[in-house]
């Protein structure tokens, strides 16, 4: 039973992933990503896949972490009985009330402690999500994994979170199921489904280029890592497509990458996403 919670888990991921790739407009990805949904959902039980994809047509996502005695699905309040039994993984659980499948959360709280993302108003655009501190202008490392991990362990630092590991490990599981890299050097790594205080945003610059993934093996030099609360995980593509958008040109993106000191990058990066991050 524990597979098959596995098996469903990660057709969610999938899914996910092709939300994103939707936003950003790549065709080809969308094209693995249903090949890879197809094949997982012919693993399935055929009365468990049409019932997934019910939901997931329906009220995405088909299932929903519970957090406490809450189904992060619909915010519902589950009886204690239920979330007793579900601990035990020994048959498919359902919400009473939005009958998306549940599992136990085992992940950790990030506890969000900076005061500049929590008390400063006004609070506007990208300033939501991130600030100076989260800016790195000359990322050090050379892989994809190493920024990932120079990346997290910014955030984990900033928000006073002893562990960085489950930042780090989260990102590259996700990496696993299909690269964040998109076109014109942009990529996207993140950690969904932290129980987390706010949806929270790092960027760091790669000027030389790495290779991570990119359609047409393109280079990648412009990193947002991105922590997703659970109950922010629908806005998420918002604020992606708003990136996305702000740095569709050229210019833009030339602009962001001309940046050397982390002031200079966060002021850049509030100027260039003002009109797509509201």
């Amino acid at each position: 039973m524990k597979e098959l919670y596995n098996r469903l888990i990660q057709l969610q991921e999938l899914y996910f992933a092709k939300d994103e790739h939707s936003v950003s407009g790549n065709g080809n990805n969308l094209k693995l990503l249903d090949k890879s949904i197809t094949s997982l959902l012919k693993k399935l039980p055929d009365e468990e896949a049409d019932f997934f994809q019910e939901l997931q047509e329906c009220t995405p996502p088909a299932i929903a972490p519970v957090v406490g005695e809450t189904c992060y699905g619909c915010g519902i309040d589950l009886p204690v009985s239920l979330c007793a039994d579900l601990l035990h993984l020994d048959k498919l659980y359902h919400c009473p009330n939005c009958a998306r499948y549940l599992y136990p959360y085992q992940g950790e709280k990030l506890t969000i402690n900076d005061d500049l993302l929590r008390t400063r108003l006004p609070r506007l655009g990208i300033d939501r999500f991130s600030s100076k501190k989260l800016m790195i202008p000359n990322l050090q490392a050379d892989t994809k994994e190493g920024v990932i991990t120079e990346l997290g362990t910014l955030i984990a630092e900033q928000f006073y979170h002893n562990d960085p590991a489950i930042l780090i490990n989260t990102a590259l599981e996700r990496e696993a199921i299909t690269s964040t890299a998109l076109e014109h050097g942009l990529a996207f790594p993140h950690v969904r489904g932290i129980d987390a205080g706010s949806l929270t945003v790092a960027l760091g610059l790669k000027k030389k280029g790495l290779k991570c993934g990119a359609p047409k093996n393109g280079l990648t030099k412009i990193f947002f890592f991105i922590v997703i609360p659970i109950s922010s995980s629908a806005f998420y593509l918002t604020l992606l497509a708003g990136l996305i958008q702000s740095l569709s040109t050229v210019e833009t993106r030339k602009t962001l990458l001309s940046c050397k000191t982390q002031d200079e990058l966060w002021e850049t990066l509030k100027k260039l996403t003002k009109v797509h991050i509201l």
